[in-house]
């Protein structure tokens, strides 16, 4: 049973044989909003909707005592306490902790993506904040088309509204009566919104390294193999499914780049979890992303050509949100859509940032056995002026070709070394059919001649935010 009395344990870090701190034992309550499977014996396992107490809280993790819920019979004390990540939870009686509240949904096109997912029916429904202007929205299911209600507040007492006739003190009010009455909602409100993805853990476990066990890993399945390494569906602890990179070379760049690499917190990036260092080949560990790559995804679409403009944008606007982030921390030098990994609700994240090893020279641009993403490169790199956050830029230009496409490979029917002299010349690649004139500006300016002409990823998000038009439906 964990010991939380008097004794003192030597580790540094916040466990059941530590006393809490005063400042960190807040004892407040807490529900979980999302199912959490222990992955050690100290975890507790989740399934939302559990009430929670927090006994003691770290950066990432609290640990906590469940409620049983009213009826349910009492565990033991230890199969009751236990630690769990916490972006799990939220406190009891906050908005965040509602299941029709999305803290991540940011954009009305953010908000259509998740409504139009198969699992979800006429009258789902979400209520989100805006990043731009600070309004709460509720964003409902019609049709094949999501409808967006800007949610007003009153001035003085600051009582929420959609029509100035019904005023509500609460948003859970607010969509209580939407629930019951349609009240010129293109819809009764539903259920809500399906919400598959988990925020992305910041370890293994509460106390895990980064350096770990290669033992404690198991390789279930090989899910693709590049010039460098080979990616694996591995199992951690017999518990956690995580993604094993398997590198077949050795150099003292990856090292470099892993230390990069466990910096890197956005949730538009793959999350680095923990690696194998000590003996060879080298392991990183990953988050696993069983959706595979948008590469794939634009592929399965190809056929129907079903996709909405402004959900191909969305997608652009995704990996730019990362790139912001990145770019002034390493460059990734492999930006395309083979290396944008997308989660259960198509939420992107960048993947295989700055391990890519790639000596490409001018005098010996290409090799046509050996895989290097020639047609994304650009040009200074032929001329052995290394890699920048710009050369990154010109390669998202040609990803922006890949998701208009739905796939397609960049230069079609040219081969690498005659696309190589093209591209010195001066030569673009041509607007690919269907691709609108304004998105094709934009394509052009990642493609200036001069790195320093090129638009930073902050000027290309605005730039294709202006390309998507999802308009606010007014109550009257």
């Amino acid at each position: 049973m964990p010991n939380m009395g008097n004794s003192v344990c030597s580790c540094k870090r916040c466990c059941p044989c530590c006393p809490p701190k005063p400042s960190l034992n807040r004892n407040r309550v807490c529900k979980s909003i999302h199912d959490y499977l222990s992955r050690t014996e100290q975890d507790l396992n989740l399934k939302k909707g559990d009430i929670l107490e927090v006994l003691v809280e770290t950066e990432y993790w609290l640990y906590v005592r469940r409620h049983p819920a009213k009826g349910e019979r009492s565990q033991t004390f230890a199969e009751e306490q236990g630690f769990v990540p916490k972006d799990f939870v939220k406190p009891q009686d906050s908005i965040e902790a509602e299941s029709w509240y999305f803290e991540n949904v940011k954009t009305r096109i953010e908000a259509k993506r998740y409504l139009l997912r198969t699992e979800n029916n006429e009258g789902a429904f979400l209520i989100w904040k805006c990043e731009e202007n600070n309004h709460y929205y509720l964003s409902v299911r019609n049709g094949p088309h999501a409808r967006h209600y800007k949610i007003k507040q009153t001035e003085f007492d600051k009582q929420f509204f959609l029509v100035h006739h019904t005023t509500f003190k609460t948003l859970s009010e607010l969509v209580q009566f939407y629930s019951e009455h349609e009240a010129g909602l293109c819809a009764k409100l539903n259920r809500p919104c399906v919400k598959l993805d988990k925020p992305s853990l910041p370890g293994l476990s509460f106390n895990s390294e980064w350096e770990i066990d290669r033992s404690l890993l198991t390789k279930i399945k090989k899910l693709g193999s590049g010039e460098f390494a080979e990616v694996w569906h591995g199992l951690w602890n017999k518990t956690t499914d995580v993604a094993i990179k398997e590198f077949k070379v050795s150099s003292p760049n990856i090292k470099k780049e892993i230390e990069i690499m466990k910096e890197l917190r956005h949730e538009r990036l793959l999350k680095l979890l923990a690696v194998c260092t000590i003996d060879k080949p080298i392991w990183i560990i990953t988050e696993l992303m069983k959706n595979g790559s948008l590469k794939k995804f634009l592929i399965s679409h190809k056929e129907k050509q079903d996709l909405e403009f402004s959900l191909m944008m969305d997608f652009a606007v995704q990996i730019t949100e990362g790139m912001i982030y990145l770019e002034n921390i390493i460059v990734h030098r492999d930006l395309r859509a083979d290396n944008i990994l997308l989660t259960d609700m198509q939420s992107c994240k960048i993947a295989d940032f700055g391990l890519a090893e790639l000596s490409i020279t001018g005098n010996q641009p290409s090799s046509s056995d050996v895989k290097v993403p020639v047609k994304w490169m650009a040009p200074e790199i032929f001329e052995n002026n290394g890699f920048t956050s710009k050369s990154d830029v010109w390669s998202f230009g040609i990803l922006l070709t890949e998701i208009v496409t739905y796939g397609d490979d960049p230069y079609p029917g040219q081969d690498k070394m005659t696309c190589i002299r093209a591209i010195q010349r001066g030569q673009r690649m041509e607007r690919p059919s269907g691709c609108p004139e304004a998105l094709y500006d934009i394509m052009l300016l990642c493609w200036m001649s001069n790195p320093e002409e090129r638009p930073t990823f902050t000027e290309l998000k605005n730039k294709l935010m202006t390309l998507i038009h999802e308009p606010v439906s007014e109550l009257e």
